[in-house]
Order: C-alpha cells, then sequence, then structure tokens
C-alpha cells in the first residue's frame, strides 16, 4: 500500500487528539512563513503564477473527484489574490476565468497572457481589455484519450523567459491510447500518438505550433523548471511498488525507465527506476512522497512533497552531466498541511498552494501561503532559458562522440538528434563503441518503423548490455519473430541474472 492510500485513516485517527491542527513552521531562520489566503477565500487550489500585475493567479479546482453532495461551482476557477494594503495578506480576490474540467497548472508570460494545462487540453488565455479578467481563449495542445482519471494526463507546465518555447509532461494515463495534437491559431501541427509507454515530457514551439516529444519514461511529472543554464529538472511520482518519487535532470533523448505496459506496480524487470537497464538514466536523488512542483531558487532546488506536508530544499552536486544532492526541510506542517505549486514573486518570496486535506475529494478547504526571506536573504526568479541540448549540434558524426562515451546523458541527446525528422545522418555500427551502441539502438523508440537488421545484429553481440537494449525494443513493439532467437539466448544466459530477467520478461510479451 503506499502512502497516500492511508494518510486519509491516519488524519482521521489523529485528529480527534488535535483538534486544533498546528500551522506549518519554517525551519530555516533565512525565512519567515505567513498566511496569504485561508479557506474564506479559496477551497482545494492546485497551480499557481503571477501575473504582470504582481496578483497570484491560482487554480480552484471543483472537478476532482467531486463528491455527490458538493455544493461548489460546477466547474474549476482561476482566481486572482492581491494584497492591496501591503500588509502580507490577501485583500481582494477576482475570478480570473471559470469553465474547465480537472485543471492541474498554470503559467503567466508577465505580459498579459497566461498558459493553463487541464488533464486533455492545454490553452492560453487573454485579457485584451485589460480589465483583469481573460476574455479570451486559443487553444494550443488537445490529449484525445479515452483515459478519465483526473491528474495523469497533461501537467507540469514551464515556459521560456524568452517566450519560445512551452514545456509540458503528460502522465502514464493509465497505459490508454493517447493521440496529441498541437495548434497555431486555427491549423493543426502535429499529432503525436501513444499509449503504454509511460509518462513523456514535450517542447512546444510557440512561434509555429510544432510540437516534440523529448523524453519519455515517466510516471506523473507533475512538476518541470528550467534554469538559466538551460538544463531542466522534474520530480516524477512513483509507481506503486517501486519507490520513491524522484528528482531528476531531463535531457532530449532521455529514457528514464518507466512503462505502464509491463504493470502498474513498476517492478517488472522491463522497467528501470535509477538507470538500472542499459540505456535508461538515473535519478539525481528520492524526494518525499507525492513531489508535485519543483522550482529553481538561487543555487538550489525547491519541491514540494504533498503527502509528507514539507517543502524540501536541494543543494546539487555535479556528477558529469547529472547531479547528486543532499535534501534539507525548510517548511514542515502536519497531516493538514498538503503543498502543491509554487509562484515565485520578483522580491524573493515565495507563494504555494496548500490543498490541506488528505483526501482526493474535494473538501472545500484551501490555504495559499507565502515565505519570506529575511532581508539580503531572497533570491529573484532568474530566466528559464531553452534546453541546451535541444538545439542540434552542428555535426552528428562518429568522431563527435569522442570525450562523452561515458557521459550517459550526453550519448542519449546526441543520437535523440539523429532520429530527428529530416536528419540522414547515418553512423557505422562497427565505428560505436559499447555505451554509444547502447544509445543507438535506445534512440530507435523516437523511430516509427525499426531497423530489423540492426535488432538482429545486436542481438548476436557478446556485450549483455547491448543484447538487453534490443530484447527491450523487441518486447516494446511485441515483435513475435524474435522468439526463436530470444529463447536461444535465454537457455544460454547466466540463471537469475540481468539479461536471464530481462529476456525471460520480453518472452512473455511475446507470447501475449
Amino acid at each position: 500500500m503506499k502512502l497516500h492510500d492511508f494518510l486519509p485513516l491516519f488524519a482521521i485517527l489523529i485528529f480527534p487528539l488535535n483538534a486544533y491542527p498546528e500551522e506549518p513552521k519554517s525551519l530555516d531562520p533565512n525565512y519567515r512563513l505567513e498566511l496569504f489566503a485561508d479557506d474564506s477565500m479559496v477551497s482545494t487550489p492546485i497551480g499557481c503564477t503571477i501575473d504582470q500585475t504582481g496578483r497570484l493567479l491560482v487554480i480552484e479546482s471543483h472537478t476532482h473527484f467531486r463528491p455527490d453532495n458538493y455544493e461548489g461551482p460546477e466547474n474549476d476557477r482561476i482566481l486572482a489574490f492581491s494584497d492591496k494594503n501591503n500588509d502580507g495578506k490577501a485583500d481582494k480576490v477576482d475570478i480570473y476565468y471559470e469553465g474547465e474540467t480537472h485543471t492541474m497548472s498554470i503559467k503567466a508570460n508577465g505580459k498579459g497572457s497566461t498558459y493553463v494545462a487541464t488533464r486533455a487540453e492545454i490553452f492560453r488565455l487573454d485579457d485584451k481589455d485589460g480589465d483583469g479578467t481573460a476574455d479570451s481563449k486559443e487553444n494550443l495542445i488537445t490529449l484525445k484519450t479515452p483515459g478519465k482519471y483526473p491528474h495523469n494526463g497533461l501537467c507540469g507546465l514551464v515556459l521560456t523567459s524568452d517566450h519560445s518555447k512551452l514545456y509540458f509532461g503528460l502522465g502514464e494515463n493509465l497505459g490508454k491510447d493517447y493521440e496529441i495534437i498541437s495548434y497555431s491559431g486555427p491549423k493543426e501541427v502535429t499529432s503525436l500518438r501513444g499509449g503504454g509507454e509511460g509518462g513523456n515530457i514535450y517542447s512546444y514551439n510557440l512561434s509555429d505550433g510544432s510540437l516534440s516529444k523529448i523524453a519519455t519514461g515517466f510516471w506523473n511529472p507533475f512538476g518541470i523548471c528550467l534554469t538559466k543554464e538551460g538544463e531542466m529538472f522534474a520530480v516524477d511520482n512513483d509507481p506503486d511498488q517501486r519507490p520513491t518519487n524522484r528528482l531528476l535532470k531531463i535531457v532530449p533523448g532521455g529514457d528514464y525507465g518507466y512503462q505502464f505496459k509491463y504493470g502498474r506496480p513498476g517492478t517488472n524487470p522491463l522497467q528501470a527506476w535509477d538507470g538500472e537497464l542499459p540505456g535508461t538514466l538515473p535519478m539525481i536523488c528520492g524526494t518525499g512522497e507525492a513531489a508535485c512542483s519543483v522550482i529553481s531558487y538561487g543555487e538550489h532546488l525547491w519541491v514540494s512533497s504533498w503527502a509528507l506536508g514539507q517543502i524540501e530544499q536541494y543543494k546539487l552536486t555535479k556528477k558529469g552531466s547529472n547531479y547528486s544532492a543532499t535534501m534539507k526541510t525548510i517548511v514542515k506542517g502536519d497531516a493538514n498541511f498538503r503543498p502543491v505549486d509554487f509562484a515565485h514573486a520578483e522580491d524573493g518570496s515565495v507563494f504555494f498552494t496548500d490543498w490541506v486535506n488528505a483526501s482526493y475529494q474535494l473538501h472545500g478547504q484551501g490555504k495559499v501561503w507565502k515565505l519570506i526571506p529575511l532581508e539580503g536573504k531572497g533570491n529573484k526568479p532568474e530566466k528559464q532559458n531553452t534546453i541546451a541540448t535541444e538545439i542540434s549540434p552542428k555535426k552528428l558524426e562518429a568522431k563527435s562522440l569522442k570525450g562523452m562515451d561515458n557521459d550517459l546523458f550526453k550519448l542519449a541527446s546526441f543520437f535523440w538528434h539523429t532520429q530527428r525528422s529530416g536528419n540522414k545522418t547515418k553512423l557505422a555500427w562497427e565505428s560505436l563503441s559499447e555505451n554509444s551502441r547502447v544509445a543507438l539502438l535506445t534512440s530507435t523508440r523516437w523511430q516509427g518503423k525499426k531497423d530489423t537488421d540492426l535488432i538482429s545484429k545486436a542481438i548476436k553481440n557478446p556485450s549483455k548490455k547491448i543484447q538487453i537494449a534490443a530484447i527491450r525494443i523487441i518486447a516494446d513493439e511485441n515483435m513475435k519473430q524474435f522468439k526463436g532467437p530470444l529463447q536461444r539466448l535465454l537457455a544460454s544466459a547466466e540463471p537469475n541474472s540481468q539479461l536471464s530477467k530481462v529476456t525471460e520478461s520480453a518472452i512473455k510479451e511475446l507470447e501475449k
């Protein structure tokens, strides 16, 4: 049983012993925590952002597991909070927008437009007449799928500071088939299909409406952020039996190991959580349960742990192209503190929403907090730049691989670029190292048609890492013509080895 399954019961059991819940506290002497808005002004808040006038825009959910007797509005709302008397508390709230279902994420561009993600679409809102409320909506992304679960669809919006790219995530969608369609105005630009492969992260070009899948292998990448250096980080919730939640560095071409098609628990040998399988990338570290959001704050990353009721600060240490990290809790609350999303203000303060209750069902409670830095201790928001490695290298050739052979992140991005539409790069198999061959095989998941000759060559290679990389493709694509070679490989593999376990699992998939 996962932590969030028994938290509601736990909260019920302890509440009579503590009729007056304790407010969360700042554990860092450099910050003061203040309540900005309580449940007289907001209920079940999720995403938040700051608009061009300094107002805090907050998604107020009224559709997420709505009880039969719920008396709130029929649709979700986006509320705009203002502190008119500058006393640190909201004293005015307006309805900026109303009318969606399963609204998840929101990002203002600082110029009067606001990007919003629901489970099934991403759109831009504009206030053209300047009255403080949205009066136009333009659809950018549509998710078509039979999947209906509220919070494993579209999520995790992040906007580059130059307004050129909008990045977002897609959850595991319970393995249902899907189609993601992007638009530029009324024109359909890109259509991407999938299903069962787990969650993904996408890049949407705001100038022409083109869409690319840049990373895969997630459970639910709820929170995504960018840094001024052009690095992307994400927090990913965990499968049922595969803790912990992950803090990840994201690179184009990254395969982070989870695929729903091999089971919800996450324990199949064809699944990886920390780079265990050849071709998959490791996490930076684990986070608190139900990590919902991540932001870059000065030299650290801040993460909200919904289930543990805390804000976590991560100090990163460079480790090749990846990082290791140490965590410090900077805000801690009791069972009635459920932080969700952050909004970083220009004065260095950070707002965050609080779902309050452990229940997934709507419950009418909610708060917004403000973490205020003491004099000289705060950090202003920095630019969020396009992922540096999303830009194609000038030359994609074998000699370009020199110096990156042991850097799995660089290899993943390099070979992702070789598979891009219109790229005619071909690298001779014989000229590649073991790690490059694994990366090449892994990159073929970005292709439509798979190279069966390449897979046959890889299966016969003496390297177990290369064999496993090929077996993953065979299982993913249900390539039944390889059942015989896999059976022969299994017969010769060392019992209980990773090769043996992966091969056996792949054969079972081919027999379905």
